[in-house]
């Protein structure tokens, strides 16, 4: 084919209408169980949206960390981050993590392609509001979501590590709140933040639909704590910005990731839409 030809059936691709995609953050927990992630990787290939995949890797963030002596610190569900810790994180999500996933997945037919959410100025990010307790932990202060879309066109997988940059220093990011902002900014069919959390969980039961105003309220609510408080926040605040809804779940098993993209599946659904009567129970 020729590089006019190639060019004309670019252009068509961008001119065809496209459904929304579906961002998926996998947590670090998500998939430890023998062959999880191989069937989520075969589910994400029945998919018919184009999917954004956003990943974290605490778990192996504090495992490097403790190997090297180093005791890994939280605060509100955040990671702080000195400068040793710092170029761990770094060195997993951007390396280790991203890479292994990128091969994993390239392995069951997907065209993944790894970077992280600094890379092509996807994100800009800004010193968080706490840094002064957190340390090089970032906030996100705009999305270009431009490449991202480039590579859905080309029928890739993007799969990116929560670290940005600022000035030229490197920032921890929260992957959730990658997510978020990805969905929000790309108006995403869903947000689906996947880890080993059935969801959101008040009085010993899960909450299974929330209103936005509902979800908003809760982040307040003493129960709401540790690694959940950022995750109800970015559901939040991807449904507030334009995806279509957001859901806090775990992986069930094989069908998980379709069940959850049906509607079906157990977890926490957050709409725009406010719970009507009776919806709490179904």
């Amino acid at each position: 084919m020729s590089l006019f030809a190639l060019h004309l059936a670019s252009a068509k691709a961008r001119s065809e209408p496209r459904p929304p995609p579906v961002v998926v953050k996998l947590g670090g927990r998500a998939l430890e169980a023998p062959g999880a992630f191989t069937s989520f990787a075969y589910e994400l290939g029945q998919v018919r949206a184009p999917i954004v995949l956003v990943h974290g890797g605490g778990a192996e963030v504090s495992a490097w960390l403790e190997r090297l002596g180093q005791t890994p610190c939280f605060i509100d569900g955040l990671r702080v981050t000195d400068d040793a810790t710092l170029e761990v994180a770094t060195a997993v999500l951007a390396g280790l993590a991203n890479k292994r996933l990128v091969a994993e997945l390239q392995r069951t037919g997907l065209k993944a392609f790894g970077m992280a959410a600094l890379d092509g100025g996807i994100v800009t990010t800004v010193p968080h509001r706490d840094a002064g307790r957190l340390g090089h932990v970032g906030e996100i202060a705009s999305v270009t979501d431009v490449l991202v879309h480039e590579l859905l066109y080309q029928g890739q997988l993007p799969v990116i590590a929560s670290i940005g940059a600022h000035q030229g220093a490197l920032l921890n990011l929260n992957a959730d709140d990658v997510a978020a902002a990805l969905a929000a900014s790309m108006h995403a069919q869903t947000l689906i933040l996947l880890s080993d959390t059935p969801g959101l969980k008040i009085q010993g039961e899960v909450k299974k639909r929330l209103g936005l105003a509902e979800a908003r309220a809760l982040l307040d609510h003493p129960e709401v704590e540790g690694g959940m408080r950022p995750k109800l926040a970015a559901a939040t605040r991807a449904v507030a910005g334009g995806a279509g809804s957001a859901w806090i779940a775990r992986w069930e098993g094989p069908g998980t990731l379709i069940d959850l993209l049906a509607g079906t599946a157990s977890g926490t659904f957050v709409s725009a839409q406010a719970v009507t009567q009776g919806a709490e129970a179904s």
